[in-house]
């Protein structure tokens, strides 16, 4: 009889917005890119585009793929994975 896999709650992509000031991403496989005022992450197929001021990255469990992003966030977006190249030229130039 087969079993049904669950994917591994580390793995499992999770957004959570303090105030606009905190933001906490779980699921994140790669941090592409960022700065203060973007950051771009991979969450399975998908880019996390989060856009702001001031916007400070912190990584809170690597193995885990927990990251917490500081600042003023304004924005938040989903990319397909293969368009990055063409989205972080955008983005930062």
């Amino acid at each position: 009889m087969p079993t049904e896999t669950k994917p591994s709650p580390a793995l499992e992509e999770r957004l959570t917005l303090d105030g606009r000031r905190v933001l906490r991403v779980t699921g994140v496989k790669e941090i592409l890119r960022f700065d203060e005022s973007a950051v771009v992450l991979r969450t399975g197929d998908r880019l996390l585009v989060v856009r702001g001021e001031g916007l400070a990255l912190r990584q809170l469990a690597p193995e885990e793929g927990r990251v917490e992003v500081r600042g003023r966030v304004d924005g938040l977006s989903y990319e397909q994975g293969g368009t990055h190249k063409g989205l972080l030229r955008r983005l930062f130039g």
